[in-house]
């Protein structure tokens, strides 16, 4: 039961889980890409003088979206049964795509 993408409550399956961090990664490169281009191209702002505004923007895109996956994470703890808590694990660098990895291949916690 999912409440909405940009919400934590609820569950999602392994599936849907998947497909939002697919969804995340390309808006991510999405962002940093369009956010790039149109800061540092020649033919926009004074010939590419705010590359650095780009490189701002990419940043900012890039944690807002952590921010949302970060959300869709909760939701498929709750799907499998364990707690809140372990989010953590996505401060631990190299530890963060193991667990990725586990919450992706773990099944549903049966209701």
């Amino acid at each position: 039961m999912s409440k909405s993408f940009l919400s934590s409550e609820g569950g999602i399956g392994r599936f849907k889980f998947i497909l939002s961090l697919i969804v995340l990664v390309a808006m991510t490169a999405g962002i940093a890409y369009g956010a790039d281009y149109f800061f540092t191209h020649p033919d926009y702002f004074m010939h590419g003088h705010f590359g650095t505004l780009g490189v701002f923007f990419a940043i900012v895109g890039a944690l807002i979206c952590s921010m949302i996956g970060l959300m869709q994470l909760l939701k498929r703890l709750r799907d499998m049964g364990k707690g809140a808590y372990l989010t953590l694990w996505m401060l631990v660098p190299g530890v963060n795509v193991l667990f990725l990895l586990y919450a992706c291949v773990t099944p549903s916690k049966a209701a």
